[in-house]
């Protein structure tokens, strides 16, 4: 979804949720959230920022028994919660839910951010623009640190556009490109949608006259959507689409209908059929968030621009500024420049050159990618419609229906920590700080981590493997193994830190067994006796 269709489904969203109370959270698969919202009736908010979408949904979707640490975060603060507004900022790709929490006579508001940006996309939760948590590291928004939204992007507001401007566009070597880059809130599928609708027109001025119509009759959709959704080719718009698309009750419902998600696929079809399909959609989705990256890495010019503003100005910026505004020399304009507070003028400068200098080392890679997944695609396009002539898979494109390979399992640490084995999982616990290094270096992202909250002691990790809930049971075994192995053995009930080991990382340069935990829940038990 572009800036205009997130507009689009706003005014379905705000109607129905806005005064409704949050009743329920839950991450159905990763990456994709759902907050069930009451007011009226009963409704599904559906966010997967890495899919850049947000819509209500129908969809029944699965409720996992054991939440992420994040989701666990979500519902502490906002469940029971009152939504206040929905809105978004500019046409830009981000949303916020301001949902305001009452706990007796006193309220307090917390905001929800949604960067719905495709590859680097995610949720935010904030308290007073301070960040509560996130749903992935972003070295941006660290936990606790004033809430640093993305830099805006130098583009033309859609309303605001002239035929002379856009004819440059239509002008310049690759037109969908460049209007993509310049006009905001729009997307290459969207343009490339008008563009289907000035075909044959030759005149330069006719051309952008019909094209900047096409514009101004999509933003009259934005308010007034006329959803379409195209089944064939899977996709869905809040204007109309040529047959064989066909119009739908609302956006939402076109949306559902086009969604990915694992388990809500149509079961009808053979196994070949569903793995083509899978297939191709997710190097659909893979091309796109790579288009995407290519269209942001046109901001590591300006990127660096900023940065030498910032050098040129550092010693007039005061310390902890959150912004500063800067006079460009060249042009003699106010420039407002977001800052990392905890950094001086040099290291926002250098951190800002350091980024530019990323985005243009990474063009190349991503650029070759994006051709491979593109000829990928059309492969798998092409043998969708032989299997659907012949009922057989070409044997070259079985490779490309297994998706990543797996990753190769970790051997088990060296070293003289023990080893228990309770209802099929197996538990690691460190004797000693090294062991606790070891034991942290070999254990996957998704295995659990536990330690005594506030005493020295023994990491604890409870192995995953590929179960997607580990049992009660076994994790407060666990947690009474953390407590035991530590000097708080003693006391009748010790409260343990419990997080996924995703989210525990050693410092550089810290000491053995030191780490430092970004996302975690707490378990209260009672340390294990000697006898058990």
């Amino acid at each position: 979804m572009d800036g205009l269709a997130i507009a689009a489904a706003l005014r379905e969203i705000g109607t129905a949720l806005e005064g409704g109370w949050v009743r329920a959270i839950h991450q159905p698969i990763r990456g994709t959230f759902i907050l069930r919202i009451f007011s009226d009736a009963k409704h599904r908010l559906l966010l997967s920022p890495r899919d850049a979408a947000i819509h209500l949904t129908r969809l029944e979707l699965p409720n996992p028994g054991q939440p992420s640490t994040f989701v666990m975060q979500l519902r502490k603060h906002l469940k029971g919660g009152r939504v206040v507004s929905v809105s978004q900022h500019g046409w830009d790709r981000i949303v916020e839910l301001e949902i305001e929490r009452r706990s007796g006579s006193r309220s307090t508001r917390y905001a929800l951010i949604a960067e719905l940006t495709g590859l680097r996309g995610g949720l935010v939760l904030t308290h007073g623009c301070r960040v509560l948590g996130a749903s992935r590291h972003d070295v941006r928004n660290p936990i606790g640190a004033t809430y640093a939204p993305l830099p805006p992007q130098a583009k033309t507001d859609p309303r605001r556009l002239t035929v002379e401007a856009m004819r440059t566009l239509l002008e310049s070597d690759d037109p969908v490109r460049a209007i993509t880059r310049s006009i905001d809130g729009v997307g290459r599928g969207t343009v490339e949608d008008l563009q289907a609708r000035i075909a044959g027109r030759r005149s330069g001025a006719e051309a952008a006259s019909k094209m900047l119509q096409a514009v101004n009759e999509l933003l009259q959709h934005v308010e007034h959507p006329a959803p379409h959704v195209d089944r064939a080719n899977r996709r869905a718009a809040f204007y109309r689409l040529p047959p064989p698309a066909e119009a739908v009750e609302a956006f939402s419902v076109a949306l559902d209908e086009v969604a990915n998600l694992y388990g809500t696929e149509d079961a009808a079809g053979s196994d070949e059929a569903r793995a083509l399909r899978r297939a191709i959609e997710r190097h659909r989705r893979t091309a796109t968030k790579l288009r995407d990256w290519l269209d942001a890495s046109a901001e590591a010019d300006r990127i660096q621009a900023l940065a030498d503003l910032v050098m040129i100005h550092h010693r007039d910026i005061p310390p902890k500024a959150e912004e500063a505004v800067l006079v460009d020399p060249a042009t003699e304009e106010s420039v407002v420049v977001h800052l990392q507070p905890a950094l001086s003028g040099v290291e926002n400068a250098q951190r800002l050159y350091e980024r530019a200098k990323r985005l243009r080392r990474g063009i190349p890679h991503v650029t070759s990618r994006l051709c491979r997944i593109e000829r990928e695609l059309t492969r798998l396009e092409r043998a969708e419609k032989t299997f659907h002539a012949t009922g057989a898979i070409e044997a070259d494109v079985a490779p490309l229906l297994r998706g990543r390979p797996a990753s190769p399992k970790r051997p088990p640490p060296r070293g003289g920590f023990r080893s228990e084995r309770i209802e099929g999982f197996t538990i690691w616990i460190g004797r000693n700080a090294a062991d606790n290094d070891r034991i942290l270096r070999a254990a996957a992202s998704t295995d659990v981590w536990m330690h005594a909250e506030g005493h020295p002691g023994s990491h604890v990790i409870v192995r995953r493997g590929t179960v997607a809930e580990i049992p009660q049971a076994v994790l407060v075994h666990a947690a009474r193994l953390a407590a035991s192995s530590s000097k708080a053995r003693t006391e009748k009930r010790v409260s343990v830190t419990v997080a996924e080991v995703r989210h525990v990382r050693k410092p550089k340069g810290a000491p053995a067994g030191l780490v430092h935990v970004r996302l975690a829940d707490t378990l209260t038990v009672e340390p294990m006796r000697e006898d058990e």
